[in-house]
């Protein structure tokens, strides 16, 4: 049993759950028979139970016979920063502060561009971590796979290219929204920060080991799937 657990292609499989799930999210609506004036109770308590679930799969993750030694056997450089590019990193966020409070969708969005343009470069730069870093997008972007089918996708597709980058992030979004008293719709830069967050934890987790990244994935897969049944009831509300 460890020796095949050892070798269960994790990462394809959670590319394969994410798809699954973002494809099943209107028949899991319908299932719970829920409308917009009587949502079922399982909308919140399903999320739950997986939200346990992968708990509990994570507190067992480091007796688990998964294998830790990076594919390559070149040595991890450690991440250095010299005098001149902290300096530029310093003058950067000062510039970019101001800068966020007067044009904050302008600012946000070249900042999520930057960060997906950076893991592009990282995957590039190592690629043993080419397969995590494919399942990292897949757990952000593929609980939303839903969308591709819906009925009224001509109606979405003008708010979906200006929202698609800060899909992943919708729920976090939404609910610091809620907390600074603002609609969402007026507060989208927060999800194109948080999903430029979410890419920039992911490649630090996948250089940490396969046990941490997995970890970080069911995480980013459930943050992804309960905002994708959140986009959907208001879609079609």
């Amino acid at each position: 049993m460890p020796k095949l657990l050892s070798r269960i292609p994790i990462f394809p499989l959670l590319i394969a759950v994410s798809l699954i799930v973002g494809w099943s999210i209107p028949a899991f609506y319908e299932w719970t028979d829920s409308d917009q004036s009587r949502p079922s109770s399982l909308l919140w308590k399903v999320p739950l139970w997986l939200a346990i679930s992968s708990a509990a799969f994570c507190m067992a993750l480091p007796w688990l016979p998964i294998e830790t030694k990076p594919p390559s056997d070149a040595p991890r450089t450690p991440m250095r920063f010299s005098v001149r590019t902290l300096l530029m990193i310093t003058t950067g966020v000062a510039v970019a502060i101001p800068m966020l409070a007067k044009f904050p969708l302008v600012v946000s969005g070249i900042v999520c561009a930057g960060m997906f343009a950076y893991f592009i470069a990282f995957c590039v730069r190592y690629p043993e971590h080419r397969m995590a870093s494919t399942a990292l997008l897949a757990c952000m972007i593929l609980p939303y796979a839903w969308i591709v089918g819906y009925d009224e996708l001509d109606r979405l597709l003008p708010a979906l290219t200006v929202m698609i980058a800060g899909m992943p992030a919708f729920l976090p979004a939404a609910f610091l929204s809620q907390m600074f008293g603002q609609h969402f719709q007026e507060s989208q830069w927060l999800a194109f920060l948080l999903s430029a967050f979410e890419l920039a934890i992911g490649a630090w987790m996948i250089r940490l080991g396969p046990k941490r990244t997995i970890a970080y994935l069911l995480l980013v897969m459930l943050v992804s799937a309960v905002g994708s049944l959140g986009f959907y009831m208001m879609c079609i509300a």
